[in-house]
């Protein structure tokens, strides 16, 4: 029996650290049934029923765990926790308590008005009670007031950032209001604390719908940067991949180019630019210094969420790699430089498209492969997932009507003809052939990658696919790669 009572609590403080308050609630008990009046059995109990905020049950557990161990320090400390928060909440006032319970009375009746006064009450009177912001959001939300909705998720996730419920409040609010990307943080970083949370998850698969949207602020943002430069005259277009800004020498070429030489020109960054936020920031940085327009669609390393310590705490910023490609959307935003379509001129236009790979595009072998790659990538969809929400991604960018000589480009592969390094599986992380269909609806007529670092260019049914990596280490000097210049295709150094 005291083997099993102290499996049972080392078990409940491994569930109590997921955030699976619940599950260390039943650990706990089980384990003061086998030890009974075990001081650490009562506190994981207190500690279990504190995180649930089941303050009442919490202050009994400790003061029965106090009556049987009264020196306890644990218990003592646990037990003056718990006082501490009672106060703060609607429990330690009569009057927020019945404030409260008038306001989940009417929430229930349907009477959303008359709930929400009541929990404004009850707010003024226990103004640190995250439970009443959180009913106050639900209440607003029934009336559609999203705003309102918001604050009140955001207030209750400050006083208690640990708690699922107030994540969900604020993601549906953001949603429904029309932030997608936001309600995406929201709901993925509410999962971070209680990923068993249905309400959650649910909700991040609505986000991620949402993103794929063409009524999303995004798009609309793209569709006026779409046609800004259309009436200027055709200007030069520069193509470059895997950048890899982070690794020895790129840092002093980047400083190296001309801040006048390119002040007209465009250039396309194929992905693979850094593999930290912070690298690919400084790196978007650099060439917008230097160009008028920067492109740009994220490959594999963009995406990596590197561990702890490896020049990052990326695991503390990003709640998955979806989270991290919201981000550098944002970054972009901020630089102004471009992740959708752009008329450059009547002669040309940019069309960025947003990729990832799958196995199926092994044609000698489509069955999922055993090597991992970029295991530092965290998609909630998992990888052929991902695959899919990028392709889904594109479908508002293609509705966008362009002219004359349309230049596509993406990191990963669109064909399984190009050329792949001669690796274990690697062709099950290079590309996908929808790729190819998407770029040819847009009328493409030259499409720009990445990712293989092996330089080529080739034609395939009407259609040129390039690929110029600078890859990791850039030599001192290095020149980059014109495609389109003058109205017509060239290919030229400059």
């Amino acid at each position: 029996a005291e083997l099993r009572g102290a499996l049972l609590s080392n078990r409940s403080a491994c569930r109590a650290h997921l955030n699976r308050h619940g599950d260390a609630l039943a650990d706990g008990r089980a384990a003061l049934a086998a030890r009974p009046g075990w001081a650490r059995a009562h506190s994981r109990i207190g500690f279990a029923l504190f995180s649930l905020r089941r303050h009442a049950e919490a202050r009994e557990a400790y003061e029965a765990g106090l009556a049987a161990n009264p020196a306890n320090t644990d218990l003592q400390q646990g037990l003056a926790s718990v006082l501490k928060e009672l106060g703060a909440t609607a429990g330690a006032s009569p009057a927020a308590a019945a404030a409260k319970q008038r306001g989940n009375a009417a929430f229930a009746a349907g009477d959303n008005e008359a709930a929400l006064s009541a929990y404004t009450e009850a707010i003024a009177l226990a103004p640190h009670d995250e439970a009443l912001y959180s009913n106050r959001s639900a209440a607003n939300a029934r009336l559609g007031r999203w705003a309102a909705a918001l604050e009140d998720g955001k207030r209750a996730i400050s006083l208690r950032p640990g708690w699922g419920k107030a994540y969900s409040r604020a993601g549906l609010a953001a949603l429904s209001g029309g932030d997608e990307e936001g309600a995406y943080w929201y709901f993925a970083n509410g999962l971070r604390r209680e990923p068993q949370s249905p309400e959650l998850a649910k909700g991040r698969e609505g986000a991620i719908a949402a993103l794929c949207s063409a009524s999303t602020a995004r798009h609309k943002r793209r569709l006026e940067r779409a046609a800004m430069d259309a009436s200027r005259p055709p200007a030069r277009i520069f193509a470059v991949s895997d950048v890899h800004y982070d690794h020895p020498g790129a840092h002093e070429w980047g400083r190296s180019l001309s801040g006048e030489l390119y002040r007209d020109d465009a250039i396309i960054l194929a992905g693979d630019i850094g593999d930290t936020y912070d690298a690919v920031r400084l790196c978007l940085r650099q060439f917008r210094r230097c160009f008028r327009r920067v492109f740009y669609v994220p490959g594999n390393h963009d995406m990596w969420i590197r561990p702890k310590g490896q020049h990052s705490d990326e695991p503390a910023r990003f709640a998955d790699s979806v989270a991290k490609l919201l981000a550098l959307w944002q970054l972009c935003d901020e630089l102004a430089v471009d992740t959708g379509p752009a008329q450059l001129s009547t002669a040309a236009a940019v069309l960025p498209l947003e990729s990832w790979y799958t196995h199926h595009f092994d044609h000698f072998d489509p069955r999922p492969g055993t090597v991992k790659f970029d295991k530092h990538c965290v998609w909630p969809m998992g990888y052929d997932g991902a695959c899919r929400f990028m392709l889904r991604l594109n479908e508002p960018k293609l509705a966008i009507p362009l002219r004359g000589d349309v230049i596509t480009c993406s990191h990963f592969l669109p064909r399984q003809e190009l050329p792949i390094p001669k690796m274990h599986e690697m062709a099950k992380g290079v590309g996908t052939v929808e790729l190819d269909r998407q770029l040819r609806s847009a009328g493409s007529k030259l499409h720009i990658f990445g990712h293989t670092h092996i330089n080529s260019i080739v034609e395939y049914d009407g259609v040129r696919y390039m690929q110029n990596a600078l890859g990791y280490g850039i030599a001192p000097g290095q020149k980059l790669t014109v495609v389109h210049d003058k109205g017509l295709f060239r290919e030229y150094l400059a």
